[in-house]
């Protein structure tokens, strides 16, 4: 099972299975409403198996130092990311329209570092963690992004794309991407998973069809579903 917890500006996200597993922790602020989630579907901190982040923005991993010293569970960043997470800053935030540009002094703030326990490169299976499903790097928002795609056709797909904010069920590139076109190339990715539905970092998820819009890069070449790895 997957329930969203809404935090001040992004999505985490608790994955239910034989052990739970926390998907980011939001912004620094963001500890209460995290905690409150847990209490209201009955997760003890110490049953936590593990916390995955998408990326290392004070956005996603802004409670993560607290919320290792209170369950004992570990954290798990890719590579890419893993000087933002020991930093405590998001470094550029590389923003890709004028609102990007206006909200970007809201949004960049300083948060608690810490050291990662699992620093992962690509994919690997979250089923010694009670989930079933696995994480797999989509870098492009970050040099260290990565998705949650489970079994069940769902992905969590931290902010490769976002939610609309004003249209349900559909999918908009995010504010911010540090190399767009290796971004595209990570929605290729997810795209050939055929995925039901995703579940991204900010706003609402939308159907793992809205992928289909995004397969262009800057240059105009169509990226294809089929064919060599991306």
């Amino acid at each position: 099972m997957l329930i969203r917890i809404k935090c001040a500006i992004s999505n985490c996200y608790l994955l239910l299975g034989e052990r739970p597993v926390l998907v980011d922790t939001g912004a620094p602020g963001d500890l209460q409403r995290i905690l409150n989630a847990l209490k209201i579907h009955r997760i003890e901190l110490n049953q936590i198996a593990l916390i995955l982040l998408t990326h290392g923005h004070s956005d996603h991993a802004g409670c993560a130092a607290e919320l290792r010293r209170r369950s004992s569970a570990k954290i798990a960043l890719h590579s890419g990311d893993a000087g933002l997470a020991r930093s405590g800053e998001n470094g550029v935030l590389a923003a890709q329209d004028q609102f990007g540009r206006l909200v970007r002094p809201f949004v960049d703030e300083p948060f608690e570092s810490f050291e990662p326990d699992l620093i992962f490169r690509d994919s690997f299976s979250l089923t010694p963690y009670g989930i079933k499903g696995r994480v797999m790097a989509t870098p492009g928002h970050t040099l260290g992004s990565a998705s949650v795609v489970l079994d069940s056709g769902e992905a969590i797909i931290g902010d490769v794309l976002r939610g609309s904010i004003l249209w349900p069920n559909r999918a908009t590139p995010h504010f911010f991407c540090a190399d767009p076109e290796m971004n595209t190339r990570s929605i290729v990715r997810l795209a050939r998973e055929g995925l039901l539905r995703c579940y991204p970092g900010n706003f609402g998820s939308f159907p793992g069809t809205q992928l289909g819009r995004f397969l262009t890069t800057g240059t105009g070449k169509v990226m294809q579903l089929a064919g060599e790895p991306v």
